[in-house]
């Protein structure tokens, strides 16, 4: 008896072995496999990697990089009353009244690197990004596409669709809170949002140049009645 629970405690120790094993070897695989640049392989397996190494182990390589930030990017508001919404989409919206309701948020978490600041930012900030590349394991299909490259091309769009999404609904519950917490008097029925990346000023024209703006369309939404007021939009007229 005793035998044969000595083999059955060898038995269940191998096994453990074998499967921690297995189970490092395959989790080191698929991280080089997320690292790697793009290559065939991760054409065909890179979504393995993004379920498991994406999903719990993110990681981002480009903290050395030789290409430095060229730009900023915001977010702007246009709080739309009732009679002000466009009865087709397609119609241009108004060209006054947007409001930048991150750009002071970032600049505080620049100049308080240890408060909260950085904690505030981080969901506009993250979904920001998010919308514009997709995040960092797009990186090598957004340059393989800009080389030409059409399955890459198809492989990013099919995955930056969904995370634009998901980063409109959050764009949409900030828009929200904003609207009514900083216009508590106003009625609002919708909350209309742009995108916009400011270019850096060159060395050479660091006197008298104008940074280059490009703005981009996140769409027109419901106004989010059931969102929680963050407690830290000023008032109009306080």
């Amino acid at each position: 008896m005793l035998r044969l629970l000595a083999r059955s405690a060898r038995g269940v120790g191998l096994a453990v072995r074998v499967f921690t094993l297995a189970g490092l070897v395959a989790h080191f695989a698929l991280t080089l496999l997320y690292v790697f640049p793009l290559n065939p392989v991760k054409m065909e397996l890179g979504f393995l990697a993004n379920l498991t190494i994406g999903a719990y182990f993110p990681q981002n390589w480009s903290l050395f990089a030789p290409t430095p930030v060229q730009t900023t990017q915001e977010l702007l508001v246009r709080c739309l009353k009732a009679d002000e919404v466009p009865a087709d989409p397609s119609q241009p919206l108004p060209t006054e009244g947007w409001e930048d309701v991150s750009s002071a948020h970032f600049k505080q978490a620049q100049r308080h690197r240890l408060s909260s600041y950085e904690r505030l930012v981080r969901p506009l900030q993250n979904s920001l990004r998010t919308y514009l590349n997709g995040g960092p394991d797009l990186y090598p299909f957004h340059d393989a596409c800009a080389k030409g490259d059409a399955e890459a091309c198809k492989v990013r769009d099919t995955a930056l669709k969904p995370r634009r999404e998901q980063a409109a609904r959050m764009f949409r519950r900030i828009g929200s809170a904003f609207c009514r917490e900083a216009f508590p008097n106003a009625t609002f029925s919708a909350v209309a949002l742009r995108f916009r990346e400011r270019g850096a000023v060159p060395w050479s024209a660091r006197a008298d140049g104008q940074p280059k703006l490009q703005d981009f369309e996140l769409g027109l939404y419901k106004l989010d009645e059931t969102v929680s007021l963050p407690g830290f939009y000023e008032a109009e007229g306080t």
